[in-house]
C-alpha cells in the first residue's frame, strides 16, 4: 500500500514555512509515499511561489506532485493555468477566503472549465467563512459534475456533501471519534481523503488518529490513497 498525503504546504509565507528537503525528510520518517503539494496563501499573487513548488516536483518527482495556485481575480488567469498543466501540474488550488471571492462566482468559471477539460481535480478551500461555507462549495460541485472537487473537513461538510457524488472530502482534522462511536453512517469511504495540512497541521498527529479510529484493512488503504488515486494523476512508481 502507498500511502499520500493528499494535501501538503510547501513553501514560505507569514503562517509558515517548509522546504522540499524538509518534507521529504518527515515522508521518510512516518512512511509516506507521496505527498500533493501546494503554495500557501495569502496571496493575492502566486507566480513565484507555483514556481517554487514546480521546482520542487522535479527535484523529487516520485515523491510530490503539485497543484496549481490560483487566483481568478487575475486577468488571464485560465491561461496561466494552461500552462501550468503543461508544466506538470496535477490539479488546481482556489482559496476563496484568502482571496476574497464567493464560491460559486462566475470568476471561478473560467480555470474549473480547463480543469473540467483537462480531467484534473480542483481543490477548494472550505469552512464557516461567508465566502466558502461547505454548502456553496457542494451547489457548486453540482453544476460541473465532470470535474472531482476536494474540499476541507468541518462540522457542515458532511452533510453537504452527502448527495453530491463527485465532491470528496479531506480528513484533517481526521474524524477518529466519528468512527470509534458509530457515527461515521453519514461518512462515504470512497470520498475521503486523507491529508495533513502539514507544517500547518501535523503528520504524525494525523496519521495517529487514523491508527487510533481502529478501521479495517481495506478502508484504511481507500482513505490513505486508494480515494486519491482515482482522480488525480500522481507518480505511483
Amino acid at each position: 500500500m502507498k500511502v499520500i498525503d493528499g494535501h501538503v504546504f510547501l513553501g514560505k509565507t507569514i503562517y509558515m514555512e517548509q522546504s522540499p528537503e524538509t518534507l521529504i525528510a518527515n515522508m521518510d520518517k512516518f512512511s509516506v509515499d507521496i505527498s500533493v503539494v501546494v503554495a500557501p496563501p495569502p496571496g493575492p499573487f502566486y507566480t513565484e511561489v507555483n514556481a517554487y513548488v514546480m521546482e520542487a516536483v522535479k527535484k523529487y518527482p516520485s515523491r510530490l506532485a503539485a497543484l496549481y495556485r490560483a487566483n481568478p481575480h487575475l486577468e488571464g488567469e485560465d491561461d496561466r493555468f494552461r500552462e501550468a498543466l503543461e508544466q506538470g501540474f496535477a490539479g488546481l488550488q482556489l482559496d476563496p477566503t484568502s482571496d476574497g471571492y464567493g464560491v460559486g462566482s462566475e470568476i471561478m468559471e473560467p480555470v474549473v472549465k480547463l480543469a473540467e477539460k483537462e480531467g484534473v481535480p480542483v481543490y477548494i478551500h472550505s469552512g464557516d467563512s461567508i465566502f466558502c461555507p461547505p454548502e456553496a462549495v457542494a451547489d457548486f460541485a453540482s453544476r460541473f459534475q465532470g470535474v472531482n472537487f476536494v474540499t476541507s473537513q468541518s462540522r457542515r461538510a458532511h452533510r453537504a456533501t452527502k448527495n453530491c457524488g463527485n465532491l470528496h472530502l479531506m480528513t484533517r482534522p481526521f474524524p477518529t471519534l466519528s468512527f470509534l462511536r458509530g457515527y461515521a453512517d453519514n461518512i462515504d469511504l470512497d470520498r475521503l481523503i486523507f491529508t495533513s495540512d502539514a507544517p500547518i497541521g501535523n503528520l504524525d498527529l494525523e496519521l495517529k488518529r487514523v491508527e487510533l479510529s481502529e478501521l479495517e484493512q481495506e478502508t484504511r488503504e481507500k482513505i490513505l490513497g486508494g480515494n486519491l488515486r482515482r482522480i488525480i494523476k500522481i507518480p505511483w512508481d
